[in-house]
């Protein structure tokens, strides 16, 4: 039985350092013998399974994060146009390739294929800086059914339904007149309550969850999943087991004080008395937030109780990444992660994978797509070939991706040691000789800096 729900295919164009039109498939590819075959998902079309994994490996600055960074424009695009953007303003989020002359005048496409309620669905659009130009939904379990099609102009926005497969004929044109050349028709629906498409409209802003390094650290997503005891079992038993030295952790409620309350209140009393605008739907700050401690076992078997910030930062990392992680392998969601091996073991990073890969631990068919500099990780034992996909870029500056599927590594060939040797790309090329000539001592500089100190 395949699962209802996952991510198939992601396609992306003229997004920063992608120029040219980048595919990231989780689609199984079928191989001469099995490689991994158990931690293969079921789909709905005949003779295809998709990936729970897919680890993409590269330098810096090779556009990695670049990728990651276009899936989640993608969501944000579908959540924002029609109900956060300006009316009549350009899109805010058009962000072309910079490194040519014709680029500026191509269109951006952000495209998916996905799993929703036992269909197979193509859904995308393009866009430039002041309009979206296209955009589709396509049933292709089978026969491919088109469910709608946008296309714009700088007169009018048409939205043509080819074979009515939607209901409700007036009310799509209602949906279409209200589509503004900076809003998605999918967006307005959703807005609209139409309910065939608005459940692809949530599937898309409920399905992706994203962390960033910076975001693991600012936000607490664990202490939440930790409100209820099995959650907060769940927690501590993971690191109990991972070698933290922690034996137990405590939540409770540090009350705020009033004056940043009333200092957001005065705020919020300023904007709408200069603007005119409501801001009755910002949020109010949170009137609580979480004070944790670790318990650890000292000397005599006493315990001690210590403040989180005082952990290593690989504990605190790897402590905020397990609510996310948890919340996604229960709802069976999609989980990006931007350099995945930041400040964790890297153990505990291939340990994350196991989880993903793994039917038994991961029976809900969550997917994980992440980042990573970290050849340690790179290992067929752990990972199909399909699962590892390499970033680069062209003399030109553009981002390129290719799966390891591509390549034919020898049987029992070290992976890690021949990806750092360059053998499939990905990889930055260091020119020692240049390096080293331009760090030679400057006596005169640093007569400078050390006066510099002195007078400070």
């Amino acid at each position: 039985m395949y699962d209802s729900r996952m991510l198939l295919r992601f396609k992306c164009r003229n997004f920063y350092s992608i120029r040219d039109e980048q595919e990231l498939s989780l689609i199984a590819t079928r191989t001469r013998a099995p490689e991994h075959d158990e931690t293969l998902l079921d789909t709905p079309l005949k003779d295809v399974k998709a990936l729970r994994v897919a680890a993409i490996f590269g330098a810096n600055a090779s556009g990695k994060s670049n990728l990651l960074l276009a899936m989640r424009s993608f969501q944000a695009i579908v959540l924002n146009s029609w109900r956060a953007w300006q009316p009549t303003g350009p899109i805010p989020t058009w962000n072309p390739f910079l490194l040519d002359d014709k680029s500026r005048d191509v269109s951006t496409l952000l495209e998916i294929d996905f799993v929703h309620n036992g269909n197979v669905y193509n859904y995308g659009f393009e866009y430039n800086q002041h309009r979206f130009l296209k955009e589709w939904l396509i049933d292709i379990t089978g026969r491919d059914r088109t469910l709608f099609r946008r296309t714009s102009d700088e007169q009018a926005t048409s939205v043509l339904f080819p074979g009515r497969n939607l209901p409700d004929a007036k009310q799509l044109d209602n949906i279409t007149k209200q589509t503004r050349a900076n809003s998605l028709f999918l967006s307005s629906a959703a807005q609209s309550g139409y309910q065939p498409l608005t459940q692809i409209y949530m599937w898309i802003i409920q399905r992706f969850n994203f962390l960033t390094p910076n975001e693991v650290q600012e936000k607490s997503y664990t202490a939440e999943w930790c409100s209820n005891e099995q959650g907060k079992n769940q927690v501590r038993d993971i690191l109990v087991s991972s070698g933290t030295g922690i034996v137990d952790f405590e939540i409770a409620e540090e009350d705020s004080q009033a004056k940043p309350l009333n200092n957001y209140a005065a705020f919020r009393a300023a904007r709408k008395a200069s603007s005119g605008e409501s801001l009755h739907d910002l949020p109010l700050p949170p009137l609580s937030r979480k004070k944790i401690k670790m318990v650890h076992r000292g000397e005599g078997g006493k315990l001690y109780r210590l403040p989180f910030e005082v952990e290593s930062a690989g504990t605190k990392t790897l402590f905020e990444m397990l609510g996310p992680i948890l919340v996604v392998l229960s709802n069976g969601l999609v989980l990006l992660i931007d350099e995945l091996e930041t400040s964790l073991h890297p153990n505990l990073a291939l340990y994350i994978l196991k989880m993903f890969n793994d039917p038994h631990l991961n029976r809900r068919g969550a997917q994980l797509i992440f980042a990573t500099h970290s050849a340690s990780l790179l290992d067929t034992d752990l990972l199909r070939r399909d699962q590892i996909w390499l970033a680069e870029k062209t003399a030109e500056g553009a981002s390129e991706f290719g799966s390891l599927a591509g390549y034919k590594p020898r049987k029992g060939q070290n992976l890690a040691a021949a990806y750092l040797n360059g053998r499939f790309g990905g990889v930055p090329f260091i020119d020692e000789e240049a390096i080293a000539a331009a760090v030679q001592p400057q006596p005169e500089l640093h007569v400078s800096i050390a006066a510099k100190d002195r007078e400070a």
